[in-house]
C-alpha cells in the first residue's frame, strides 16, 4: 500500500504495509461501493424540472427504488388518439347542427305559404355526417315542392323509412334485425290425435304442446315396477331428481308412441317431463303430421 503526501512543494511517496485495521476499512469501502452501484442499477431515475432559484443547467434528480409508489410518467397513445377522435366527432356534429338550425330559421310548419331559396335546402339536426345531412336536405326540397312537411331532424327521417334509398343499389333493402331461432335440424312429428309434437334426437325424446315456449324431455322411472303411474303428470316438470331414478325414452318406445298416438293424459301416466337444460328447440313448421287411424 502506498501513502502519497505533499511536503514543502515536493511529493513524497512512501510504501506502507497495510495493517489489519487498514485492510478492514478498505474491504468495507469496497463493499459499500458495490452495494451503492447495485442500488443505482435497480432503481429508476426521474428527472424533474429545475426548482425555482436554482441553476437551470443542474436539474433536480430524484431516485425511485423498485417497488415504490411514485407514479411513472407514461403516455397512453391509444387512449389519446381515441380521445381526439371523439372530440373531433363531437365538433363535427356540433357544426352540422349549427348549419341545420341556420337553415331552419324562418320556417313555420303552420304557415300557409313558405318561401324558400332552392339553393339553400332545409337541413335536419342530429345527422351523423355531412353526406346524410345533404341527402335529407335534397329530399326535403322535393317534399316541400310537393306540399309535404320536411324532416326537421334525423330521427324523423329514419323512422319514416326514407333511409332505404340511402344506398345506390336498388336491390338492397334495410330491414329490422330479428334474432334467429336456433332450432334443431331434426324433423319432429305432430300427433294430430293428441295435438302435440314429439322429436327424437340423440337418444332423447322432446315434447311440445299447447302454449309451451320450450320443449321438455320425456323420461320414465328406471324401475319397471313403478312405470305404470295412475295419475296424470302432464303438469309436472322436474329439474333434478335425487330420490327417484329416471331414464330416457328408447327409440322403440318412441316408435310405439308415434304408432299408437296416445292422448296426453295417457302419455304422462308413464312419462315425466324434465327441463330442457340445453334449450333445444323444434322447427314445428317442418313437422311430419301423423294422422289418426280411427
Amino acid at each position: 500500500m502506498f501513502n502519497i503526501r505533499r511536503s514543502k512543494g515536493n511529493i513524497i511517496t512512501k510504501s506502507v504495509t497495510p495493517s489489519l485495521t487498514t485492510g478492514r476499512q478498505l474491504a468495507a469501502s469496497i463493499l459499500q461501493n458495490i452495494k451503492l452501484k447495485a442500488e443505482l442499477e435497480s432503481s429508476d431515475v426521474l428527472v424533474q424540472s429545475p426548482v425555482e432559484g436554482t441553476v437551470p443547467s443542474l436539474p433536480v434528480v430524484q431516485t425511485r427504488k423498485a417497488g415504490s409508489n411514485l407514479p411513472t410518467p407514461k403516455v397512453d397513445l391509444q387512449k389519446h388518439l381515441e380521445q381526439n377522435r371523439i372530440e373531433g366527432r363531437i365538433a363535427n356534429m356540433t357544426a352540422l347542427d349549427a348549419k341545420a338550425k341556420e337553415s331552419q330559421v324562418g320556417y313555420n310548419a303552420n304557415s300557409r305559404f313558405v318561401i324558400r331559396d332552392p339553393r339553400k335546402p332545409l337541413l335536419p339536426t342530429g345527422a351523423p355526417n355531412a353526406r346524410v345531412q345533404t341527402l335529407i336536405g335534397e329530399q326535403n326540397a322535393e317534399r316541400m315542392s310537393a306540399g309535404l312537411q320536411p324532416f326537421m331532424d334525423y330521427d324523423s327521417w329514419s323512422d319514416s323509412g326514407e333511409g332505404d334509398s340511402i344506398l345506390p343499389n336498388p336491390d338492397v333493402k334495410w330491414v329490422k334485425y330479428v334474432e334467429p331461432v336456433l332450432a334443431s335440424a331434426t324433423i319432429p312429428v305432430y300427433i294430430s290425435k293428441g295435438d302435440y309434437f314429439l322429436m327424437w334426437e340423440v337418444d332423447r325424446c322432446y315434447f311440445l304442446a299447447g302454449q309451451m315456449k320450450m320443449p321438455s324431455i320425456l323420461r320414465r322411472s328406471a324401475s319397471e315396477n313403478v312405470s305404470g303411474l295412475t295419475a296424470d303428470n302432464s303438469h309436472v316438470l322436474i329439474s333434478v331428481s335425487n330420490a327417484t331414478k329416471y331414464r330416457n325414452m328408447t327409440k322403440s318406445e318412441f316408435d310405439s308412441i308415434v304408432s299408437s298416438q296416445p292422448p296426453i293424459a295417457d302419455l304422462f301416466r308413464v312419462y315425466i317431463q324434465f327441463c330442457n337444460q340445453d334449450k333445444i328447440l323444434m322447427d314445428c313448421s317442418k313437422a311430419t303430421t301423423i294422422w289418426s287411424t280411427e
